[in-house]
């Protein structure tokens, strides 16, 4: 973002290194021993997909959602192991050996075609076996693998390094989880029958999963996404992070507003009585939600004051009572005094939404 066309606009995104180091450490403190993949898929979260891998030095391994963003890091010097977490584009599987990126295995037959390529090649394909226990998305059903574990192991050029399997619902039922888990389990039993698993990287925790249940077996590895930028749903956990973005703007215009006067679009709000309102240079268009019309706070000088009208796609509007704002005082929308979670209460969003959906146009700025 160095070189954004944006970056003389007010609206930033201030990017805490420090806060970020500080967050890889409580990872580091749950977790022992074990190895951590940091995930840096979707621009790290928003947070700046480069800038965060070179700072997160310590990680055991890097996940992606995608084989571009993967090329991104390698083309960048990163030479840190990455898993791409996604399914592979059989056009690409070439890309993925070359450049020594670790394959999602999620498929007998994309199995198939990544061993032929990988030896004519003359190369090995290092592969992480996707197993589906509940969520839904890739992977082999966990009810299905052993004629899986059966022909996988056969193929020429593979390299199993790993197996793993993704909760989709850690942080909000613990019954499903649990089951998910001793699928997996199972699966591992399974799976003992064809190969030594001490020779593998079992990995099943996501930030959910450590958050909630960390007294299980956390296996040979974490991955760690929404944790390393600042946030937990367990509140102990909660306490100990810190919020790496921190979204920030000034007031752009001041204006009072007589009773029965309407704000926005739709008419979303009507003054009461004579109403101090700021505009604020930020819309959707940015990232900052709609859903946030009329629920959402800001931090002007010490005070926090309501969003109120509809969200517009460059602006949004404050009331700031009897308070004092003026053109150019600095408005924060979350990070260190609006709280993510809350800011997301009672809305469709989380802090997986908001952060991701920080568009281009807002210049990330990074501090220590």
């Amino acid at each position: 973002m160095k070189n954004s066309p944006y970056i003389s606009r007010p609206t930033k995104a201030i990017i805490s290194k420090g806060n970020l180091l500080h967050n890889f450490a409580v990872v580091k403190n749950l977790v022992g021993e074990r190895k951590v993949m940091v995930v840096l898929k979707a621009d790290a979260y928003g947070h700046g997909l480069i800038e965060c891998a070179k700072l997160l030095k310590k990680t055991d391994y890097i996940g992606v959602a995608y084989i571009e963003e993967a090329l991104i890091l390698r083309k960048n010097k990163i030479k840190k192991p990455i898993l791409v977490l996604g399914a592979v584009n059989s056009s690409q599987i070439k890309e993925f050996i070359l450049n020594d990126i670790d394959i999602t295995g999620s498929s007998l037959e994309k199995l198939i075609q990544i061993s032929k390529i990988a030896k004519q090649l003359g190369k090995k394909a290092k592969v992480h076996l996707k197993i589906d226990t509940g969520m839904g998305r890739i992977g082999v059903q966990y009810d299905r693998v052993e004629r899986f574990f059966s022909e996988v192991f056969k193929l020429e050029n593979i390299e199993v390094v790993g197996i793993y399997t993704h909760f989709s619902s850690a942080d909000t039922d613990k019954k499903y989880t649990l089951l998910q888990y001793n699928r997996f389990e199972k699966v591992l039993k399974t799976l003992s029958e064809y190969i030594e698993i001490n020779n593998l990287l079992v990995h099943i925790a996501n930030s959910a999963f450590l958050s909630n249940f960390g007294n299980l077996d956390l296996k040979d590895m974490v991955r760690i996404g929404l944790m390393l930028y600042g946030y937990s749903s367990n509140q102990k956990i909660q306490k100990r992070l810190k919020p790496v973005m921190k979204l920030e703007t000034v007031v752009s215009y001041f204006k009072v507003l007589e009773e029965n006067k309407y704000i926005s679009y739709q008419k979303l709000f009507k003054t009461q009585k004579q109403e101090r309102i700021v505009t604020i240079p930020i819309g959707y268009a940015d990232g900052y939600s709609i859903e946030f019309s009329n629920k959402a706070n800001v931090f002007i000088n010490n005070h926090i004051y309501p969003v109120i009208g509809k969200i517009c796609m460059d602006q949004c509007m404050a009331n700031i009572g009897n308070g004092q704002a003026y053109v150019g005082d600095r408005v924060e929308l979350f990070g260190e005094k609006i709280n993510l979670w809350e800011l997301c209460k009672d809305t469709n969003q989380s802090p997986y939404t908001v952060l991701t959906g920080i568009t281009q146009r807002v210049p990330r700025k990074y501090i220590k």
